[in-house]
């Protein structure tokens, strides 16, 4: 059963509704069966029903993440978990402690172990790349295995498209999991990340082109969010989705990061973009050299062959986004990010990412733009 549509969501009211609406939205995704784990969890000194002060609470919270960050003092800590069987019921149990024990120093705890009772330990494991691999890691950091897990339901490991073996034999390689749409479809919700200009990952395009346009934007410190009021502003063309789907198609067949693919598949590739069998002596005449096939001479012949253009760099436009961050100190912020893509180098329109990792992330998804931030009430003042 699909979460309920919310209703005053617009509303400052209705504020704790959206909040449980979107919890259980993200306990929906992470199981294919109606059973969701409601977990609390409270410490000893601060349980439920205490009329603890200020400083109570601060003992509470510092005893909590003692126990995350270390494993001890676990037994300081007792959880309570309520097993139901509709979507809908897990938004109320959120939406009624929403102003209570989910605002407490141990409620983004609860929900943490709600998401893990309701996916499974077991099931959390098998996501995993290495399934002994701490959801929490140092400094009390997400790892992108609960990052991906609120995200899109499954804890993998990676943020690329699909799956792929490391290895030149896939019988004696390892397999390591991405964002796979065949059994999580389109993400609702992107990410980005800081470390993709610096080629520690791959950010594929179904985290870059996301349901709704919001995107959640890892950094080495901390997460911060990009979004726009504008729906459009994360669809993706008639090209890019043609593009998106062939690289997913060669990528599935490729020998390394998507680059290489042996001409003993190009039968099953052309296959998998229902392509006629018929094409198949063509395409190996256009693009097998020594039995090898590169990325790039397979884009362009499937371009080609869907009569579509293979340049795909957007015309100009202008977005305006939004980053949202709720560090504190030094408190919650909001700026405004204006956009402007072109076939311009960056460089020369004043947008360039040199010596700016926000911008050379957001490179990643909008290549060709010019760059401005500010802050959103002085970009409001303007308009």
């Amino acid at each position: 059963e699909q979460p309920l549509t919310v209703a005053g969501a617009d509303e400052e009211d209705g504020r704790a509704t959206t909040l449980a609406h979107a919890l259980a939205s993200i306990l929906y995704q992470c199981t294919q069966t109606s059973s969701y784990a409601v977990c609390r969890v409270s410490t000893q000194a601060a349980g439920e029903g205490t009329a603890a002060g200020d400083e109570a609470a601060a003992d509470a919270a510092s005893t909590a993440a003692a126990a995350i960050a270390t494993g001890c003092g676990v037994s300081a800590l007792s959880i309570t978990v309520r097993r139901v069987s509709r979507a809908t019921d897990v938004r109320q149990a959120f939406e009624e402690g929403a102003d209570g024990w989910l605002a407490g120093p141990c409620g983004v705890l609860s929900f943490l172990c709600s998401v893990l009772l309701t996916r499974l330990t077991s099931t959390v494991r098998e996501d995993m790349d290495d399934p002994s691999t701490p959801l929490i890691g140092r400094f009390g950091h997400c790892s992108q295995e609960l990052v991906n897990m609120l995200l899109i339901g499954e804890a993998t490991s990676n943020v690329f498209d699909g799956t792929r073996w490391l290895g030149d034999d896939p019988s004696s390689g390892f397999l390591v999991k991405g964002v796979d749409s065949d059994r999580v479809g389109i993400p609702t919700v992107g990410f980005l990340s800081e470390l993709e200009p610096m080629r520690y990952l791959q950010v594929g395009s179904l985290y870059k082109y996301p349901d709704f346009p919001i995107w959640v934007l890892g950094s080495p410190t901390h997460y911060t969010l990009i979004f726009s009021t504008r729906r459009a502003d994360c669809q993706l063309s008639e090209e890019a989705q043609l593009e998106q789907q062939a690289k997913k198609v060669f990528v599935d067949h490729s020998l390394d990061e998507g680059g290489l693919a042996m001409s003993d598949n190009l039968g099953k590739m052309l296959e998998a973009l229902k392509i006629d069998s018929g094409k198949l002596a063509e395409a190996q005449s256009d693009m097998v050299r020594e039995e090898v096939i590169l990325w790039e001479d397979f884009r362009r012949w499937i371009f080609r062959h869907f009569s579509m253009s293979a340049d795909t760099q957007a015309v100009s436009s202008k977005l305006q986004l939004f980053l949202y961050d709720g560090q504190d100190p030094p408190g919650p912020s909001l700026k405004s990010v204006r956009v402007e893509i072109s076939d311009i180098d960056p460089a020369l329109a004043g947008g360039g990412s040199e010596g700016d990792a926000f911008v050379a992330t957001l490179h990643t998804r909008w290549p060709n733009a010019a760059v401005q931030v500010e802050d959103a009430a002085s970009s409001a003042a303007k308009a």
